[in-house]
């Protein structure tokens, strides 16, 4: 079985390298307004632009799959696919995942540039290529009980936002049919029903499908989620 890592394209053109110029999108306005205020400009001299090269970056998506993330993805759309590839992640020994027409690339973990006024669930922020990218704490912000080392980044651009997601190591990658994916998951899952879109059952694994819309406006509303 390949790996996640062979699934991905390295030699792809990354968003922003180049674009000292890019205004600020509106929702990433609103992410700084909320967390930074008067303070932005102290907050984003002390968080170093990075542009992670080589092994730092553990995986990249090909260059269609990061334009389509953007322009096409939602969760609607998500749940009327005949077939769905889907990068899995572990937290704490469960399966979370991705569509991985959200996902830009996975890079391994920076430390973040703190926010006085974040919740716990957003780690800080990290200046990736040009871009002010959030970084969330998904055990955190899914209650997950217990510590574990987070080594890699999730990075995901989805409605004018980049938002890093912290996680322990990528698992696999799954082709699921649609018809084995299950989107009425309330009472599968119980709390935190609103981060998440679906089910997908693998032999005996049961993976759960993170909601990005969701997250992104989680991130943008202050951290707060609905049991």
């Amino acid at each position: 079985m390949k790996t996640p890592e062979q699934y991905f394209i390295d030699d792809v053109r990354l968003p922003d390298v180049a674009d000292a110029g890019r205004e600020l999108t509106g929702a990433e306005t609103a992410f700084l307004d909320k967390y930074l205020g008067l303070e932005r400009d102290k907050v984003l001299a002390q968080a170093r632009r990075l542009d992670p090269r080589g092994d730092d970056v553990v995986a990249s998506v090909a260059q269609q799959g990061a334009q389509q993330a953007e322009a096409e993805h939602s969760d609607e759309q998500m749940r009327n696919m005949a077939e769905v590839r889907l990068v899995s992640f572990s937290l704490m020994g469960r399966e979370y995942a991705l569509p991985i027409t959200v996902i830009q690339e996975v890079i391994r973990f920076v430390k973040p540039t703190k926010l006085p006024a974040a919740p716990a669930s957003i780690a800080g922020i990290i200046n990736l290529r040009g871009r002010v990218t959030p970084l969330v704490s998904l055990r955190t912000l899914l209650g997950i009980p217990g510590e574990q080392e987070d080594r890699f980044i999730v990075v995901c651009r989805h409605r004018g936002l980049q938002i890093g997601l912290m996680i322990g190591a990528v698992s696999t990658m799954y082709k699921a049919a649609g018809d084995d994916l299950e989107w009425n998951v309330e009472g599968n899952v119980g709390v935190h029903t609103h981060l998440l879109m679906g089910l997908y059952k693998s032999g005996e694994k049961l993976i759960s499908i993170l909601s990005i819309d969701n997250l992104v406006q989680v991130v943008l509303q202050g951290g707060r989620t609905h049991a």
